[in-house]
C-alpha cells in the first residue's frame, strides 16, 4: 500500500520535521484546507493547536459536521482508514514520554480527498512543535505505524458518538480495538441521516460497532433510528 506522510511549509512542526532531515512530500497550504491527493492514503504530520496549550500528541480524522467549517467542505467527513490511525496510535502510545497522548474527535479538513486522510500532531504551542526530540518521536512512531498496518489486529471496528473533543475513553479501547470517526458531544446536535451515513460508509475498514460515550437515552435512540443496519453491535460506556 502507497501511505504518503506529508507536512506542510507553513507548519510549525512540519518545519521542524524538514529541519530534522526527513524527507516527505511537501504542501504549501494550511494543513486543513489542503488538495493534496496521492498515494492510497495520506498521514499528516502537523502542529496541534488548544487554547490550554496542554503537550500532547494526538490522532483524529478529518470532517465537518455541521455547516460551520475549518478548512473543508460543509457537513462532509473525509475518509477514515481505521486500522492505520489505530497502528499509528499504538506506537505513539509506546513513547516514553510523559505526554498525553490521544485521538481527538473528527474535526476540521481537509474533506475533498478520494483517500483516506490521518492526522498525526503535535500540541499544543511553539515550545513543543520546535521540540525536535518530540517531533522526531511523532515522526517515528508514524512510520512504524504505517510498517505495522498489516499485522494491526482489530478486535472490531468503532464509530464513536458522544464524549468530550479529547476522547481519551476511545482512546483506551485502540489497544485492541481499531477506531474510525468519533463524533463529540458538541456536534451531536448537528447530526442528520446525511453525517451519520457518511460516518458509516467513509471507511476503509467496515464499521462493526457503534459506542455511544455519555449519550442519554433520548440521544441513543435518535441515532440509532438512522442506522440502517442489523449487523452492527452497540455498545455504550
Amino acid at each position: 500500500m502507497n501511505i504518503k506522510v506529508i507536512i506542510s511549509n507553513v507548519d510549525a512542526v512540519g518545519k521542524t520535521v524538514r529541519k530534522l532531515g526527513y524527507k516527505f512530500e511537501e504542501i504549501n497550504e494550511d494543513v486543513i484546507d489542503f488538495k493534496y491527493n496521492s498515494g492510497d492514503a495520506i498521514v499528516v504530520i502537523c502542529r496541534h493547536e488548544s487554547s490550554a496549550k496542554i503537550p500532547s500528541l494526538t490522532v483524529h480524522h478529518p470532517g465537518n459536521i455541521g455547516n460551520k467549517t475549518m478548512g473543508g467542505e460543509a457537513n462532509k467527513l473525509g475518509i477514515a482508514f481505521p486500522r492505520l490511525i489505530t497502528s499509528i496510535y499504538r506506537e505513539i502510545s509506546k513513547i516514553d514520554i510523559n505526554i498525553d497522548k490521544v485521538f481527538e474527535a473528527t474535526h476540521h479538513g481537509p474533506t475533498y480527498q478520494t483517500v483516506p486522510v490521518i492526522f498525526a500532531e503535535v500540541g499544543s504551542s511553539e515550545e513543543y512543535w520546535n521540540n525536535e526530540k518530540l517531533v522526531k518521536n511523532l515522526v517515528d512512531a508514524v512510520l512504524r505505524g504505517i510498517e505495522r498496518l498489516e499485522e494491526t489486529t482489530c478486535d472490531n471496528v468503532i464509530l464513536a458518538f458522544g464524549g468530550p473533543h479529547y476522547a481519551h475513553n476511545v482512546s483506551k479501547l485502540a489497544m485492541k480495538s481499531c477506531i474510525s470517526h468519533i463524533i463529540s458531544k458538541h456536534y451531536i446536535s448537528e447530526l442528520n441521516s446525511n453525517i451519520i451515513q457518511q460516518a458509516l460508509e467513509k471507511t476503509i475498514n467496515k464499521i462493526d460497532t457503534i459506542l455511544f460515550d455519555s449519550l442519554n437515552q433520548k440521544t441513543r435512540e435518535k441515532i440509532l433510528s438512522l442506522i440502517n443496519s442489523n449487523n452492527i453491535s452497540v455498545k455504550s460506556l
